[in-house]
C-alpha cells in the first residue's frame, strides 16, 4: 500500500506539504501542488480516510437531514452545499428521515459526522441533538443557541407582491401553509402576511389562512387539500400565497378541478423558485431564494467552524429573498415597475 511518505519522495517535497495539498490548504505554491498531484496519480495513492478520522476524531463528512424527497428545492440546495464542500475535501450525504427515523438517527450518530444540516419540518428528539453536541458535530438549523441558523428574509418580497396585488385590484389574499399555526407565525412569511394584509387594507378573515398539521404528506398533497379546505370554508380568495412551489402546484390542480382559472380568477404565488416552476402551466410566480447560493453559504460557514471552532461562533445568517413575477399573477397586466421573469 502506497504511503504518504512515498508520495513526498516522488514529488521531492515534505510529508507535511503532501498533507497540505491533500487537505486543500491554500499555503502551497501552485507548481508544487501540481507536482504532488502528479505523484499521487503516478503512484495511485489513496488517502486513508479511516486513519485520518481517528487522528482528527472526526470525518470530513457533512450530513443533511430532510423529510421530503419530492421537493426539488432540497436537491438544489444540496447541490450548492456539495459543490462548495467538495472543493474543501468534504463529502455530503443526505439522510431521508420520513421513515425508520429512530434507526437512521442512530446511524447518523455512529458515523461521527463533522456537521449536520437540519431541513426537517418536524422537531428532532433532544436526546439525538445532545449526542451530536457531545460528539462536537457542527449543527445548522437546530436551536438558535446551539447551531447556525440560516434564514431567508421574505419581508421585502412579500411587500412587493402585496403592492402588485393592490395594483391588480385583489383584496381577498389567502395563505396556504405547509406548517402548523405556531411555525407559520414564527416564519417571516407568516409575519409579513399578517402585517401587509393590515397595512394594505386587505380582507382580514381567519378563513383565508389554512395551516397544516400533517407532516406525513408531500407538499403537492398539502397544497391540494389545503386549497380544498379553503374553498369549502366559503372563503372567496382572489390571490393565494403558498409556502413552496410544489405545494403551489397542488393548489393550481385543485383550482383547475373546481373550474377556477389562474390567474384570471385567482392568482397564485409560491416560494423557492424551483426550476420546474418556470415550465409549469401557468408558470408560477414565486419568491426566489437562489437555492444553490444558499447551499454554498451553509457549507462555507459550517466548514469554517469545523476547522476553527474558536474563531467561528454560532450565529444567524440572513439572506434576503426577491419576488419573481410569472404567469400565475397576471404579470403582463402589471405596470413596468414590476419586473417579469
Amino acid at each position: 500500500m502506497v504511503t504518504r511518505k512515498e508520495v513526498a519522495r516522488r514529488a521531492r517535497v515534505s510529508v507535511g506539504t503532501v498533507s497540505n495539498v491533500i487537505n486543500h490548504k491554500d499555503i502551497v505554491q501552485p507548481k508544487t501542488v501540481e507536482r504532488v498531484r502528479q505523484a499521487i496519480r503516478e503512484l495511485n495513492y489513496v488517502p486513508d480516510q479511516i486513519a485520518k478520522s481517528l487522528a482528527q476524531r472526526r470525518t470530513n463528512h457533512i450530513g443533511v437531514a430532510i423529510y421530503e424527497m419530492t421537493n426539488p428545492y432540497h436537491a438544489e440546495v444540496v447541490r450548492g452545499l456539495e459543490s462548495y464542500a467538495a472543493k474543501k475535501g468534504y463529502i455530503v450525504s443526505t439522510f431521508f428521515l420520513n421513515n425508520n427515523a429512530e434507526k437512521k438517527m442512530d446511524e447518523i450518530c455512529e458515523r461521527r459526522l463533522a456537521g449536520l444540516v437540519n431541513f426537517m419540518t418536524n422537531d428532532l428528539p433532544h436526546s439525538f441533538i445532545n449526542i451530536l453536541k457531545s460528539h462536537k458535530v457542527v449543527l445548522a438549523n437546530f436551536n438558535e443557541d446551539e447551531s447556525f441558523i440560516f434564514q431567508h428574509d421574505y419581508s421585502a418580497a412579500m411587500k412587493t407582491y402585496f403592492e402588485a396585488l393592490k395594483q391588480l385590484g385583489k383584496r381577498n389574499i389567502a395563505y396556504i401553509s405547509t406548517a402548523d399555526r405556531l411555525r407559520f407565525l414564527a416564519d417571516t412569511r407568516g409575519v409579513a402576511y399578517y402585517r401587509y394584509v393590515s397595512e394594505f387594507g386587505m380582507a382580514e378573515d381567519d378563513a383565508l389562512v389554512v395551516f397544516n398539521d400533517r407532516y406525513d404528506m408531500p407538499s403537492q398533497t398539502i397544497g391540494y387539500l389545503g386549497c380544498q379546505r379553503l374553498l369549502e370554508s366559503g372563503a372567496r380568495p382572489d390571490a393565494i400565497f403558498v409556502t413552496n412551489d410544489i405545494a403551489a402546484m397542488g393548489v393550481l390542480r385543485r383550482l383547475c378541478d373546481n373550474g377556477i382559472r389562474c390567474p384570471e380568477d385567482v392568482a397564485v404565488i409560491g416560494c423557492d423558485d424551483i426550476a420546474l416552476g418556470k415550465v409549469f402551466i401557468p408558470a408560477i410566480s414565486t419568491i426566489t431564494v437562489n437555492s444553490v447560493a444558499y447551499g454554498e453559504a451553509i457549507a462555507e460557514t459550517m466548514i469554517a467552524r469545523i476547522e476553527n471552532p474558536e474563531a467561528n461562533p454560532y450565529k444567524k445568517v440572513v439572506l434576503e429573498a426577491q419576488p419573481c413575477f410569472r404567469e400565475s399573477l397576471c404579470a403582463d397586466a402589471l405596470p413596468l415597475s414590476f419586473k417579469c421573469k
